[in-house]
């Protein structure tokens, strides 16, 4: 008996750490992932005669390859809609299990193949091994810049993608990473019963994983392995209550959930530090941000109009303008987040507005935004950008919430960053633009109505009646 709880708690632990890379890294609500234990379990009991020890292998293969055709339509949805497409890829699986009979046996299921593989204390020390290398390579895969990236994608995606993250690939891989490895747990039940029907593929399997690595903690290298623990063991300590033993259960759960809501291993673990890379020498080239009548509409409203603006290496362009005239939106235009709808952009002779955000990124384009990461300082931002080796660094309200000491350090950043990247900054201390910036561009109404020196800009009569306020 101990030694079949101590299979199963390793099995579901292994299930529980692929669910940690999707659910975890990424916090993509992926409720497929029960199905993909089936998936590994049926494909396993179906070569087990033929193959013996080597069909565990088949198991892990399979789900990945299911959860590599179904990812592609699936990624591009968000949230809820993610979850609700998972849930009915799920479906699906479990209805094949259920009426294809000829190769699953239907409702009966498949039997006769135990024998085949390893079992006993062989399969449980086998799991174990597995479960211990598979912890192992989480805790040193998400360790330092690898979980910096994906601390980025769950909480600032649009942080992500102006660093030059693919976050489509990380998505893509993750997914099919963590079902390969549900597939593998899914082998080893199968191993462990000897018995495969469609219950494999249901939702309380699903219940179960989802369950393990919430009470273990999502992100903790250990909280699969406590949460399959605690999932596996509460239900036979409370099967004594007979029908009640459900309602402790929830009770027990619900308790973690309260007075640890980080999960069991959190208890064991302090909150990490966010992590700024390390500085990457600047990219020589490119030398030029060019920009040639560039518009942008959002269904009736032109947000930018015709705006021309060319930017230098060792050159500060300040963009000034009233609330709603349109200076993010060319931010997130020049770096992708939004698409042109009319004009070019180029970095020297390359053009960018019809690439992606990771792709501009590494072309050679850094981002700030005007809200930090929580728990980041406005600085880290800025260091994120700086160390991604940007030739050119778009920021956003740098000063904005700074005193007036730390609007002078930040000058003094300003003018050493001058050296080797060429800086678009948009702000609204016209005093601290004066001082840094080689020109300034006003925008009103998504069009450019002045641009030149600041001293000649800011006495422009047309800047002092839309941005000063002032009397044309």
């Amino acid at each position: 008996m101990a030694e079949r709880l101590a299979t199963l708690i390793g099995l579901y632990a292994l299930l529980g750490v692929g669910y940690q890379i999707v659910f975890g890294q990424l916090r993509a609500l992926n409720l497929a992932q029960g199905a993909l234990f089936g998936v590994g379990a049926y494909a396993t009991a179906l070569t087990a005669e033929t193959i013996g020890p080597f069909a565990l292998l088949v198991g892990p293969l399979a789900a990945a390859v299911v959860a590599a055709l179904a990812a592609p339509p699936m990624l591009r949805l968000q949230s809820h809609y993610f979850a609700l497409a998972t849930l009915a890829l799920a479906s699906l699986i479990n209805l094949a299990a259920l009426h294809a009979e000829s190769l699953t046996g239907g409702a009966n299921g498949l039997v006769g193949f135990g024998t085949a593989l390893p079992h006993g204390t062989t399969l449980a020390v086998a799991v174990w091994c597995v479960v211990i290398v598979s912890v192992i390579a989480y805790a040193s895969v998400f360790r330092g810049a690898a979980g910096e990236k994906a601390r980025l994608l769950r909480d600032a995606p649009l942080v992500a993608a102006t660093l030059g993250i693919d976050g489509a690939l990380w998505r893509f891989t993750a997914f099919v990473i963590g079902g390969a490895v549900a597939g593998l747990a899914g082998g080893f039940s199968a191993a462990l019963t000897g018995v495969v029907s469609p219950e494999a593929t249901g939702f309380p399997v699903m219940l179960l994983c989802l369950t393990a690595v919430v009470l273990g903690g999502a992100r903790h290298p250990l909280g699969a392995v406590l949460g399959a623990t605690v999932a596996v063991l509460l239900p036979e300590l409370f099967r004594g209550l007979q029908g009640s033993w459900l309602l402790a259960y929830a009770a027990a759960t619900l308790a973690v959930v309260l007075w640890a809501p980080d999960g069991l291993a959190g208890v064991f673990g302090r909150p990490r530090e966010p992590f700024v890379p390390r500085p990457i020498p600047p990219v020589e080239r490119p030398l030029e941000l060019v920009l040639d009548h560039v518009g942008k509409r959002f269904g009736g409203v032109e947000v930018l109009s015709d705006v021309s603006l060319v930017v230098r290496r060792s050159e500060i362009v300040g963009l000034i303008g009233p609330n709603g005239s349109g200076k993010t939106t060319l931010l997130n235009v020049i770096s992708g987040l939004e698409r042109a709808d009319s004009g070019t952009i180029a970095l020297d002779a390359i053009r960018i507005e019809r690439r992606p955000p990771h792709a501009i990124a590494r072309l050679g384009i850094g981002r700030t935004f005007q809200t930090p990461i929580e728990g980041e300082t406005r600085g880290m931002g800025l260091a994120r950008a700086v160390s991604n080796g940007a030739a050119f660094l778009l920021l956003d309200e740098p000063a904005a919430g700074m005193t007036d000491r730390e609007r002078q350090t930040l000058a003094r950043r300003l003018e050493r960053l001058r050296r080797r990247h060429g800086l678009i900054v948009v702000d609204h201390d016209i005093e601290l633009l004066m001082r840094v910036c080689d020109r300034l561009v006003c925008l009103d109404g998504g069009r450019v109505i002045a641009s030149g020196r600041p001293a000649a800009v800011r006495a422009d009569p047309r800047v002092r009646a839309s941005f000063l306020g002032a009397p044309a």
